[in-house]
């Protein structure tokens, strides 16, 4: 209990912080995750802005910087939409340039679908390795 009101006071001073810089906090964009998800524990967080108190909603998987994180850390979720985004991007290859040779279809894999696969790779990439 004693972290969960630490972690209150921590998100109203954040809020405070906020107002005094006049930065205006979006909310709705506010997400709570527990990791590990086994926890058990109902915490609930509130924000006060402006005598309105907004609950802060929770959350099992949340994108952060293009990467989806779940609350196990798995990644699945984000390795998943990487390969749809890398498939539709070579489906908007094949319909677009029907008549290319080897080369130019390297070129433009190059460019436009290896780096959805590589993107952030260092954080998601050993996730299943066993030391």
């Amino acid at each position: 209990m004693e972290d969960v009101q630490c972690l209150q006071r921590v998100i109203d001073r954040v809020i405070k912080w906020c107002d005094e810089w006049l930065l205006p906090l979006n909310v709705n964009k506010c997400k709570g995750m527990t990791l590990p998800s086994n926890i058990t524990k109902d915490t609930s967080y509130r924000v006060n802005i402006k005598e309105n108190i907004h609950n802060i909603q929770k959350v099992d998987c949340i994108k952060d910087l293009g990467i989806l994180i779940d609350s196990q850390l798995t990644f699945k979720d984000h390795i998943q939409d990487k390969i749809n985004k890398a498939y539709s991007m070579i489906g908007l290859l094949k319909r677009n340039f029907i008549n290319m040779d080897c080369k130019t279809f390297i070129l433009l894999y190059k460019a436009l679908v290896r780096p959805h696969l590589e993107y952030a790779n260092s954080v998601w990439s050993p996730y299943k390795k066993v030391i």
